[in-house]
């Protein structure tokens, strides 16, 4: 996520979902640790935000090094204020995030704010993964809410570090 617009808003968004893996170290970010091979679109045909692609720089990630995110994709509605993302974060068997953010107000972290009008969505961020990430195998589940209450997105992903 920066995202995890709406992606990295929620795929952003997905903001830094990377740095969010490091709880203890510093504070939730967003852009999305998505991988072109490990992404997986779990949403619907209905979904507001119609995701078209992802570029990961490098692939796979590496800690202590920059992440770029570049994700493109429509959006069918305009997202405003109380749009939010579900965020769960794993590494192995071991939860390390499960929460609900505010989707405005993680966007401002990548220099956009809300609300982001409906239309093309180009979102291109650099975050910096922290070395003290553990290494391991780490599972990421986003599920985006509008304002609204209309589904917008939902994305899996798996990587590792």
């Amino acid at each position: 996520m920066k995202t995890f617009y709406l992606l990295v808003l929620g795929l952003l968004a997905i903001g830094s979902a990377v740095s969010a893996l490091s709880l203890q170290y510093q504070r939730l970010q967003f852009p999305l640790l998505l991988t072109q091979g490990s992404v997986q679109d779990c949403g619907s045909p209905d979904d507001i935000f119609h995701l078209e692609s992802i570029t990961v720089t490098p692939d796979p990630p590496k800690r202590g090094e920059n992440l770029t995110v570049d994700v493109k994709g429509y959006l069918d509605e305009d997202v405003d204020a109380g749009a939010y993302a579900d965020v769960r974060v794993k590494l192995g068997l071991i939860k390390l995030l499960d929460t609900r953010i505010n989707l405005c107000d993680e966007i401002t972290r990548i220099d956009r704010e809300c609300p982001i009008e409906k239309g093309p969505v180009h979102i291109n961020h650099t975050v910096e993964l922290p070395r003290e990430l553990p290494p391991g195998k780490y599972q990421v589940f986003i599920d985006v809410t509008n304002y609204d209450e209309k589904h917008a997105a939902c994305l899996k992903a798996e990587f590792r570090l």
